[in-house]
């Protein structure tokens, strides 16, 4: 088993994927199995087909975006060192009282602040410009393996949802326990997959939203873009979506934009981040029948030791382990009892 791991190991980010998507929408397959007379190949087909259409673009203007942004924040940068406005810039910062009084405390004078500042982000530059052309090569090969794994995961989807009962099926027979603690199991599973599944999709899909619009109204930059940020940051614990509203509303407070600052801090607390903890616990926790707090910390955990496959990971291995105290007790009982 091991061994059979090992060899698997450089696809399992695809293969888990790829589950992930067959049983998201296994459902859809189950609806046009019917509407296709039971042609298993040709369902699989259209739904994997339809998801492929779905996501391919959306990932190509994803990594469009970024690399285009990546450019232009190359750019802007060395324009700005070069125009001296990022110097005028951080000038403005060492000027603002609460920067200026940890500066004067540290006995930082403001020409040395300055000369400091300008080295840096004279040295940022290089070395982000030395970085890129060194790493070209291991950027194409990582460019390359990300869109094999992109394209195997739908390959691996087709076959997921073609054979999904037969390797349920499967793992359902050769599990070592008695039919109805097996069912329970499964069915646990089952649940706590969906619930995540839908609790992180439609939270993501609201901060995203809300966010996007809040980006527009008080003119933001690409908020399309940074919607799609906030969309994948949503899954993370703690920070979420945060990670990207909180830098604009810095930069606004600094650059003095109080107005919109304020704005963006206010929405941003009460709106985009604090719909994560309405949605939730109601979508995940209750669903799951887990406790959020520890549901919380297990998925905070799952992140660190997983990555990314913690998200789902986490809830399964916490309900499958309640699961299991639950039969033992039950089994213990009846072994006390008898």
């Amino acid at each position: 088993l091991f061994s059979m791991l090992y060899m698997l190991s450089p696809f399992l980010h695809a293969i888990f994927w790829s589950m992930i998507l067959a049983f998201a929408f296994y459902p859809l397959y189950e609806k046009i199995l019917k509407w296709t007379n039971q042609n298993s190949v040709l369902s699989a087909g259209l739904v994997t087909g339809f998801v492929l259409l779905a996501f391919t673009p959306l990932a190509v203007l994803i990594i469009t975006l970024a690399f285009r942004e990546t450019v232009h924040f190359y750019d802007w940068l060395t324009e700005s060192i070069r125009n001296g406005s990022a110097e005028a810039f951080f000038q403005h910062l060492r000027d603002l009282p609460v920067v200026k009084k940890f500066a004067d405390t540290h006995l930082i004078p403001t020409d040395t602040f300055e000369t400091e500042i300008k080295t840096w982000m004279t040295n940022s530059a290089g070395a982000v410009g030395n970085f890129i052309l060194k790493n070209a090569t291991l950027l194409t090969k990582n460019v390359i393996q990300a869109i094999f794994n992109f394209f195997l995961t739908f390959f691996l989807l087709f076959f997921f949802l073609r054979d999904g009962k037969r390797i349920l099926r499967f793992i359902h027979e050769i599990t070592p326990l008695d039919e109805n603690n097996k069912n329970e199991i499964f069915e646990q599973i089952s649940e706590t997959f969906s619930a995540v599944l839908r609790g992180q999709l439609f939270t993501g899909l609201a901060q995203a939203a809300i966010l996007g619009i809040v980006f527009w109204i008080l003119n933001l930059p690409l908020p399309f873009f940074f919607a799609g940020l906030a969309f994948l940051a949503a899954m993370i614990p703690v920070f979420g979506a945060s990670t990207i509203w909180v830098p604009f509303a810095i930069y606004l407070f600094i650059a003095q934009e109080y107005t919109r600052g304020v704005a963006l801090l206010v929405l941003g607390i009460f709106v985009i981040s604090g719909i994560d903890n309405v949605l939730k616990p109601i979508l995940i926790g209750q669903k799951a029948k887990l406790p959020y707090s520890l549901l919380f910390l297990g998925i905070l955990g799952g992140i660190q030791v997983y990555g990314m496959m913690g998200i789902f990971l986490a809830p399964a291995l916490l309900s499958l382990f309640f699961v299991l105290i639950k039969i033992y007790r039950e089994k213990f009982s009846e072994s006390a009892s008898g």
